[in-house]
Protein backbone atom coordinates (compact mmCIF):
# COMPACT_ATOMS: atom_id res chain seq x y z
CA UNK A 1 0.00 0.00 0.00
CA UNK A 2 1.07 3.44 -1.11
CA UNK A 3 2.88 5.73 2.14
CA UNK A 4 0.72 8.58 1.65
CA UNK A 5 -2.65 6.08 1.80
CA UNK A 6 -1.46 4.34 4.70
CA UNK A 7 -1.26 8.07 6.19
CA UNK A 8 -4.42 8.89 5.18
CA UNK A 9 -6.27 5.53 6.83
CA UNK A 10 -4.24 6.57 10.45
CA UNK A 11 -5.47 9.66 10.25
CA UNK A 12 -8.42 9.11 9.40
CA UNK A 13 -8.90 6.70 12.11
CA UNK A 14 -7.60 8.88 14.28
CA UNK A 15 -9.99 11.28 14.11
CA UNK A 16 -12.52 9.35 14.05
CA UNK A 17 -11.06 8.18 17.64
CA UNK A 18 -10.94 11.59 18.91
CA UNK A 19 -14.51 12.39 17.34
CA UNK A 20 -15.69 9.67 19.90
CA UNK A 21 -14.14 10.26 22.61
CA UNK A 22 -15.19 13.96 22.32
CA UNK A 23 -18.89 12.74 22.01
CA UNK A 24 -18.67 10.23 24.90
CA UNK A 25 -17.17 12.67 27.00
CA UNK A 26 -20.17 14.74 26.15
CA UNK A 27 -22.41 12.03 27.09
CA UNK A 28 -21.30 11.40 30.45
CA UNK A 29 -21.57 15.72 31.12
CA UNK A 30 -24.93 15.99 30.05
CA UNK A 31 -24.48 17.76 26.71
CA UNK A 32 -26.92 15.28 25.11
CA UNK A 33 -29.84 15.35 27.79
CA UNK A 34 -33.61 17.31 27.08
CA UNK A 35 -33.51 21.04 28.57
CA UNK A 36 -33.97 21.52 31.54
CA UNK A 37 -37.86 22.68 32.26
CA UNK A 38 -38.01 25.94 34.25
CA UNK A 39 -40.62 26.52 37.14
CA UNK A 40 -42.66 29.93 36.92
CA UNK A 41 -44.82 31.41 39.50
CA UNK A 42 -47.87 30.83 37.49
CA UNK A 43 -47.05 27.49 36.91
CA UNK A 44 -47.23 26.59 40.50
CA UNK A 45 -50.53 25.40 42.63
CA UNK A 46 -52.72 27.87 43.76
CA UNK A 47 -52.96 26.91 47.14
CA UNK A 48 -49.56 28.20 48.36
CA UNK A 49 -48.58 30.80 50.17
CA UNK A 50 -45.78 32.33 48.56
CA UNK A 51 -45.77 31.43 44.35
CA UNK A 52 -42.94 33.49 43.74
CA UNK A 53 -40.49 31.47 46.68
CA UNK A 54 -41.59 28.26 45.68
CA UNK A 55 -41.00 28.19 42.06
CA UNK A 56 -37.29 29.52 42.71
CA UNK A 57 -37.03 26.55 45.52
CA UNK A 58 -38.81 23.96 42.95
CA UNK A 59 -36.58 25.24 40.28
CA UNK A 60 -33.59 24.49 41.83
CA UNK A 61 -34.25 21.43 43.82
CA UNK A 62 -36.42 18.94 41.45
CA UNK A 63 -34.72 16.57 39.78
CA UNK A 64 -33.67 17.25 36.04
CA UNK A 65 -37.37 16.85 33.25
CA UNK A 66 -38.42 18.72 30.37
CA UNK A 67 -41.12 19.89 31.74
CA UNK A 68 -42.97 20.27 34.96
CA UNK A 69 -46.56 19.78 35.61
CA UNK A 70 -48.69 21.06 38.59
CA UNK A 71 -52.04 19.69 39.49
CA UNK A 72 -54.18 20.66 42.76
CA UNK A 73 -56.61 17.79 44.27
CA UNK A 74 -58.96 18.98 47.08
CA UNK A 75 -61.56 18.79 49.16
CA UNK A 76 -61.26 21.81 51.17
CA UNK A 77 -64.41 22.14 52.85
CA UNK A 78 -63.65 23.59 56.63
CA UNK A 79 -64.35 20.58 58.91
CA UNK A 80 -63.00 17.69 59.66
CA UNK A 81 -62.78 16.26 56.18
CA UNK A 82 -60.38 19.04 55.13
CA UNK A 83 -57.58 17.10 52.45
CA UNK A 84 -55.78 19.02 50.28
CA UNK A 85 -52.34 18.41 47.75
CA UNK A 86 -50.89 20.11 45.40
CA UNK A 87 -48.47 17.43 43.49
CA UNK A 88 -45.24 17.87 40.98
CA UNK A 89 -44.86 16.08 38.38
CA UNK A 90 -41.51 15.83 35.88
CA UNK A 91 -41.89 13.94 32.36
CA UNK A 92 -44.66 12.32 33.10
CA UNK A 93 -42.87 10.77 37.05
CA UNK A 94 -44.38 12.19 40.34
CA UNK A 95 -41.90 14.15 42.05
CA UNK A 96 -43.08 15.77 44.64
CA UNK A 97 -45.97 15.97 46.95
CA UNK A 98 -47.79 18.66 49.44
CA UNK A 99 -49.98 17.50 51.34
CA UNK A 100 -52.75 19.16 54.45
CA UNK A 101 -55.26 16.30 55.99
CA UNK A 102 -57.74 17.18 58.95
CA UNK A 103 -57.08 15.28 61.91
CA UNK A 104 -57.86 14.55 65.53
CA UNK A 105 -55.56 15.98 67.97
CA UNK A 106 -53.24 13.32 69.23
CA UNK A 107 -49.68 13.29 71.78
CA UNK A 108 -46.86 14.85 69.37
CA UNK A 109 -45.23 11.52 69.70
CA UNK A 110 -48.44 9.67 68.68
CA UNK A 111 -49.30 11.54 65.85
CA UNK A 112 -45.13 11.22 64.81
CA UNK A 113 -46.10 7.28 65.09
CA UNK A 114 -49.22 7.89 62.52
CA UNK A 115 -47.80 10.75 60.05
CA UNK A 116 -44.64 10.58 59.22
CA UNK A 117 -43.66 8.00 56.92
CA UNK A 118 -41.61 4.84 57.46
CA UNK A 119 -38.37 4.33 56.31
CA UNK A 120 -37.83 8.58 56.25
CA UNK A 121 -33.99 8.29 56.96
CA UNK A 122 -32.19 10.22 60.03
CA UNK A 123 -35.31 12.86 61.25
CA UNK A 124 -34.80 15.59 63.45
CA UNK A 125 -37.23 17.91 65.20
CA UNK A 126 -37.46 21.70 64.23
CA UNK A 127 -39.90 24.43 65.73
CA UNK A 128 -43.06 24.92 64.02
CA UNK A 129 -46.60 24.27 64.70
CA UNK A 130 -46.73 22.01 67.59
CA UNK A 131 -43.81 20.09 66.20
CA UNK A 132 -42.05 19.86 62.72
CA UNK A 133 -40.03 16.75 61.66
CA UNK A 134 -37.19 16.46 59.31
CA UNK A 135 -35.62 14.34 57.07
CA UNK A 136 -33.67 14.03 53.94
CA UNK A 137 -36.72 13.31 51.59
CA UNK A 138 -39.62 15.15 53.77
CA UNK A 139 -40.99 17.38 56.14
CA UNK A 140 -43.93 17.27 58.31
CA UNK A 141 -45.73 19.74 60.33
CA UNK A 142 -48.43 18.92 63.18
CA UNK A 143 -50.31 22.58 62.88
CA UNK A 144 -53.19 23.11 65.78
CA UNK A 145 -56.56 24.14 63.88
CA UNK A 146 -59.74 23.76 65.44
CA UNK A 147 -60.79 24.10 69.27
CA UNK A 148 -63.93 22.07 68.43
CA UNK A 149 -64.55 20.90 65.55
CA UNK A 150 -68.51 20.94 64.20
CA UNK A 151 -68.95 17.37 64.02
CA UNK A 152 -67.21 15.32 66.58
CA UNK A 153 -66.11 19.05 69.09
CA UNK A 154 -62.71 17.57 69.54
CA UNK A 155 -59.88 19.39 68.39
CA UNK A 156 -58.55 18.58 65.39
CA UNK A 157 -55.14 19.79 63.93
CA UNK A 158 -53.43 19.73 60.15
CA UNK A 159 -50.60 17.18 59.05
CA UNK A 160 -49.04 18.88 56.30
CA UNK A 161 -46.49 16.67 54.78
CA UNK A 162 -43.64 17.87 51.87
CA UNK A 163 -42.20 14.76 50.42
CA UNK A 164 -40.15 13.88 47.46
CA UNK A 165 -40.53 10.23 45.72
CA UNK A 166 -37.47 11.46 43.75
CA UNK A 167 -33.89 12.27 44.98
CA UNK A 168 -33.89 16.15 44.81
CA UNK A 169 -31.05 18.04 43.58
CA UNK A 170 -28.42 19.77 46.34
CA UNK A 171 -26.72 19.12 49.64
CA UNK A 172 -28.19 17.26 52.42
CA UNK A 173 -28.45 20.58 54.52
CA UNK A 174 -30.09 22.13 51.47
CA UNK A 175 -32.44 19.93 50.69
CA UNK A 176 -33.79 19.32 53.77
CA UNK A 177 -34.10 23.69 54.57
CA UNK A 178 -36.14 23.33 51.19
CA UNK A 179 -38.65 21.02 52.35
CA UNK A 180 -39.05 22.70 55.62
CA UNK A 181 -39.89 25.68 53.93
CA UNK A 182 -41.82 24.08 51.27
CA UNK A 183 -44.01 22.73 54.08
CA UNK A 184 -44.16 25.30 56.12
CA UNK A 185 -44.89 27.27 53.20
CA UNK A 186 -48.25 25.09 52.35
CA UNK A 187 -48.99 25.05 56.02
CA UNK A 188 -49.72 28.57 56.04
CA UNK A 189 -52.14 28.30 52.88
CA UNK A 190 -53.94 25.45 54.19
CA UNK A 191 -54.33 27.14 58.17
CA UNK A 192 -56.08 30.10 56.23
CA UNK A 193 -58.00 27.73 53.82
CA UNK A 194 -59.46 25.72 56.34
CA UNK A 195 -60.31 28.22 58.64
CA UNK A 196 -58.66 27.45 61.33
CA UNK A 197 -59.32 29.04 64.84
CA UNK A 198 -56.76 28.68 66.65
CA UNK A 199 -53.21 30.22 65.89
CA UNK A 200 -50.59 28.20 63.89
CA UNK A 201 -47.79 28.71 66.07
CA UNK A 202 -45.57 28.56 62.70
CA UNK A 203 -42.78 30.64 62.55
CA UNK A 204 -41.94 33.29 59.67
CA UNK A 205 -38.63 31.15 59.10
CA UNK A 206 -36.73 28.29 60.36
CA UNK A 207 -33.67 26.73 59.98
CA UNK A 208 -33.56 23.21 59.25
CA UNK A 209 -31.84 21.18 61.69
CA UNK A 210 -29.26 18.88 60.33
CA UNK A 211 -28.82 15.46 60.56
Amino acid sequence: MPRNRKLLIYSSAAGTTVVCIGLLFAYLLGAFDGARGHINSSDVCSNVSNKRAVADTLDSSLPQADRYRFSVTSDNKPDWSYNISCTVDGDKKELLQLTAKMGVEMPWREWEKNHVPPRSGETSYFNAGIKGVSGPALAVIDVPCYTHESSSGQPHNLTVTALAFKPMQGSDKQIRQDFVDLALDFARASHKDAKCDRPSQLPAKVAAPSE
